[in-house]
């Protein structure tokens, strides 16, 4: 990790929403909680700003709206202009926070509430995550259940907000370590993996006024490692582009961009998590054994061949600086616009430029 310039930090969601909100604030945004989005309205030729209306009837009008609402955004139906179609991915992530006072009382679990590290056990169509958050005061996992006794998906919600009784889960199937590991949780939330077969092609509406951001954009795999760096990313480029902005004309143009350096990068990084977590829940069989012994030999005969593959699979994933790709698109591309040098009446006041940004509450 030293190697890409980087870290790999480990943090409870809500600490991340909180340096975000203080962030937010003292730049100048103004955040309201518990305000519901009722509906949204695209611009036109002749106006061409969107709009909502809150559920107290208010309407917000903005230069620019984006949707960063997560799995189940109701800006992405206004941009796509169809129903959000999904099915079942074949998971169910059961997330949970234990006191780690609780796991100092457990000579097997003492260990990980003390390291620094992200374990991970491995079972047959299961496996269990975990490492240390706000400051080793507790311990955060995530259960990876891929198919119930059946073969059939588990039960559950695209969402964050199932929260259910631990001691309705089943978990016979686990390790007696990790059974005792997860009885610290009173609840765990239940999320659902599901796929959109059709893609998600446009992250901008016609108007290019409305943009997506986040998992409302780019729906990320329950559980992965990066969902929270992607959404940071996605804000990185729309605000590092939109820092050259100087005539409202060229917001389509920087929309556009946006969408051209993010889209892939993000399918990529999916496709590792998704990748990671069946590689390590795979059925007992010859494969699950061939990997146990490929684990075993990269740990024991780390040969320079084995570390230079180990570094490419890391340095494509973290090996990415999204000021950068948003910077040189700028010099490649964006200060070349016809639109930014032809039009200059239309030169931006940024104290009037307001946009409207929805996310989950």
């Amino acid at each position: 990790m030293a190697e890409t310039g980087g870290d790999f930090l480990m943090m409870h969601h809500g600490d991340i929403v909180d340096i975000l909100y203080k962030l937010a604030t003292s730049a100048g945004a103004t955040i309201d909680y518990h305000t519901e989005v009722t509906s949204i309205q695209q611009g036109s030729d002749e106006i061409p700003n969107p709009s909502v209306t809150l559920a107290n009837g208010d309407v917000l009008t903005a230069d620019m709206l984006v949707g960063a609402d997560g799995y189940q955004s109701i800006v992405r139906e206004v941009v796509l202009e169809d129903e959000d179609m999904v099915k079942p991915g074949g998971l169910t992530l059961y997330t949970g926070v234990v006191d780690a006072e609780e796991m100092l009382k457990d000579p097997e679990l003492r260990p990980y509430a003390l390291s620094d590290e992200w374990a991970i056990w491995m079972g047959s169509h299961r496996s269990l995550c975990g490492h240390p958050v706000r400051a080793k005061k507790e311990y955060f996992f995530h259960v990876y259940s891929w198919f119930n006794k059946d073969g059939q998906d588990q039960e559950g919600e695209e969402s964050w907000e199932d929260l259910i009784p631990t001691e309705k889960l089943n978990i016979e199937g686990h390790g007696p370590q990790v059974q005792r590991l997860i009885k610290l949780s009173p609840n765990v939330i239940r999320t659902r993996f599901m796929t959109r077969p059709g893609g998600i092609d446009d992250w901008v509406d016609a108007t290019g006024r409305i943009v997506l951001l986040g998992d409302a954009a780019h729906p990320s795999f329950p559980g992965g490692s990066h969902p929270a760096a992607m959404a940071i990313e996605d804000a990185v480029v729309l605000g590092s582009l939109f820092s050259h902005l100087r005539t409202l004309d060229q917001i389509g143009s920087f929309t556009s961009a946006y969408q051209e350096l993010r889209q892939r990068r993000c399918e990529l990084v999916k496709l590792a998590d998704i990748a990671n977590a069946q590689m390590v829940a795979m059925p007992d069989g010859p494969q699950a054994d061939a990997r146990d012994e490929d684990m075993r030999r990269r740990k024991d005969e780390w040969d320079e061949g084995t570390l230079k593959a180990q570094f490419e699979e890391i340095a494509e994933i973290f090996l990415y600086d999204a000021g950068d790709a948003a910077e040189e698109w700028w010099v490649n591309w964006g200060r070349f616009s016809e639109v930014a040098r032809e039009q200059p009446h239309n030169i931006v006041n940024f104290s009037n430029f307001a946009t409207v940004t929805i996310s989950e509450d």
